[in-house]
Parts: C-alpha cells; structure tokens; sequence
C-alpha cells in the first residue's frame, strides 16, 4: 500500500468514525451526560476534588474505603467517619458512603456516647448527612428509603426527643426537590413548620417519598416498601392512643387501612418475571392479614367513641364496602368521643 493510498482510507475512516459519532452516538451521549443540577449539588470543595483528582478519583476512593472499612471493624468509629467524609468530598455520587456514614454515626457511634443527650446528637448528625446525600444524589431511591428506615426503626430508641423536635427545615428541602420532577397529584406533602410528630409520621412520607422516586425513575422497588406505609401510619396511631387521643388514633387506623388496600391492589399488576410472582403472592398474604386484623380493631375502637350506636354501625357498612368517602364524612361528623371513658385502652394486637 503505498503512503498516498493509507493516506486517503486513513480520510475515509476517520469521516466514517465522525458520521458514526453524529448519529449513532450523539443521542446516546445526551443519556449518559450527567445532568447541570449534579454539578450545582456540589460544593465547592467536591468539586474542586472532582477536578483535581480526575480519573483517580476511583482509586482514591477505594483505598479510603478500604481503609474506612478496616478502621469500622476495629471499632474505630470516629476515624471511619472521618475517611468517609473524605470519600464523599472525592466522589459525592457515591450512594453507598452516604448511607454507610448516617448509619456508622446513627447506630454505631451513638451506641458508643454514654450520655442519651449526645446519643440524640449523633443520631440527628446521621439523619442530616442521609439528608444531604440525598441532595447530592435527588434520584436516589436507596438513600431516601434508609432515611425512612432509620426514623422506623432507630427512631424508635428516640421518640421523646423526635417528638420535641421540629424536623422540617431538614426534611423539607429534600422533598421540595423530589416534588420538583414529579406532577402535581404525585407530590409529597411537606411537613407542617411545628414539632409533635412521631417518628413513625416521619417514617411514613420518606417511604412515601421512596415509592415516588422509584416511580419515577423506572425502579423496581423492594415490594415491602409499600407494607411500610401502612405500618408507619398504624404505628402512630397507636402513638396516638397511648397519649390518650383515640379519635386521632382512629382516623390514623382508617388511614392506614387505606393504604392497605392500594399496597393489597399492588398484589394484582400482571407479573413479568417468577420474582413478581412470589413477591405478588406474599405481598397479598400479608396485605390481607393485615386488613382482616386492622378492620377488626377499627370496630372494636369506634364501638366504643361513638355517640350512639348508629354512628358505629354506619361506619362499619362504609368499612365493608369501601365507601371512602362516605368513611370520611362519617368519621368527621359531629357526636364522637375523643377518648374513651377512663382514659385507656387495653386489647392485644393479633
């Protein structure tokens, strides 16, 4: 091949790698091109170490995660936290080190402070880094589901002190920008600016807010999660009727009944794979024990508010056919008990 004849085929594929470019990949780069609001999340010092470290920011990162890991199995908390903070400034879409860090100070580290007042601080320190992973990560359906996790079930050991706190100007930012990509009859409710909410209130939007972003996003979403909407808002309706406020804990069960039935509706969607169908078949097992067991304490509990034995029996024939809204006007009605005689209840959930 002489030098004139490479010269020209080196022309003609390098024209070809240009149209193959503009119309085969072009489209595609739109796709994988990460979007402006993950730089604007970024603050200033990630982003000068996005910059700076370029295509080592992979090793960087491992080696710091080795040596986060390392320093957690060796009960060295405050260090492992301190190698995290460092992975997150190097590489702040890194979901797995946001979660990893709420849950070394939200468990861990809390475990290790003595006092309940510095348990508390550890514990909200790792509510707001989920938070702010979530900022850097809007699309994230694994961090806002451990947000909620955490409130369910850590939240639990601080209820007290969950309970006296305003959380919103945390939360509410996180919701505004979820809401942003959703329509509006899908948006979050954003937290009311007071304290007195419960953990298990908190618990129930972010896995509200979980099942919006999978959506969203085209996810296969863990089918519990839906379970746990229903079983954040019985919970605290159970808060509730502990403290002595039965009505409220009532139109909490109602709610909760609710969101069984949608999750019970969920059990219905066609099955593309064996996974949708076993997860299909326990989600219906579990739904529909647990609307059994609710009806029942629905029952027993506005038997016993009510002002006369109509208003019951009303409630109950719009309970049996899911007459929702005939269930809200009647519980909205005038003539309920707020409490029952006495002040307390004892009955044993099945």
């Amino acid at each position: 091949m002489t030098s004139r004849t490479a010269l020209i085929l080196g022309i003609f594929l390098l024209v070809g790698a240009q149209v193959l470019a503009s119309t085969v990949l072009a489209p595609m780069r739109g796709a994988m091109t990460p979007h402006k609001d993950v730089y604007a999340a970024l603050e200033p010092g990630e982003f000068a170490g996005t910059l700076m470290l370029g295509g080592f920011r992979g090793l960087a990162c491992d080696l710091l995660w080795m040596r986060a890991n390392t320093a957690k199995d060796r009960g060295r908390y405050y260090e492992s936290v301190a190698l995290g903070k460092a992975i997150v400034q190097i590489q702040p879409r890194f979901e797995q080190i946001w979660e990893y860090l709420a849950w070394d100070m939200a468990y861990n580290i809390a475990a290790e402070v003595e006092d309940p007042a510095g348990k508390w601080s550890w514990f909200h320190a790792g509510l707001d880094v989920n938070l702010k992973g979530i900022e850097r990560n809007p699309q994230s359906e694994r961090l806002v589901r451990h947000l909620a996790w955490m409130f369910h079930h850590k939240g639990d050991t601080f209820r007290k002190e969950i309970e006296r706190a305003d959380l919103s100007n945390l939360i509410n930012p996180v919701f505004v920008r979820i809401n942003r990509d959703l329509p509006p009859e899908q948006q979050i409710p954003l937290l009311p600016n007071r304290s007195g909410l419960s953990n298990f209130r908190y618990s129930e939007l972010c896995y509200r807010a979980t099942v919006r972003v999978a959506e969203l996003n085209g996810l296969r979403l863990p089918p519990f999660v839906r379970r746990m909407i229903p079983i954040g808002i019985e919970r605290d309706g159970n808060h509730l009727r502990n403290r002595g406020e039965h009505l409220a804990a009532l139109k909490r069960y109602l709610t909760s009944l609710e969101e069984w039935d949608r999750a019970l509706a969920w059990s219905t969607a066609p099955a593309q794979t064996e996974d949708d169908t076993f997860d299909a078949d326990m989600n219906r097992e579990m739904s529909e024990h647990n609307i059994g067991r609710l009806v029942r304490k629905i029952e027993l509990l506005s038997e016993r508010l009510a002002g006369e034995p109509a208003q019951a029996e009303r409630l109950a024939a719009a309970l049996k056919d899911r007459r929702w809204e005939a269930i809200t006007r009647e519980i909205e009605a005038p003539g309920w008990k707020t409490t029952v005689a006495g002040g307390r209840i004892r009955w044993l959930d099945e």
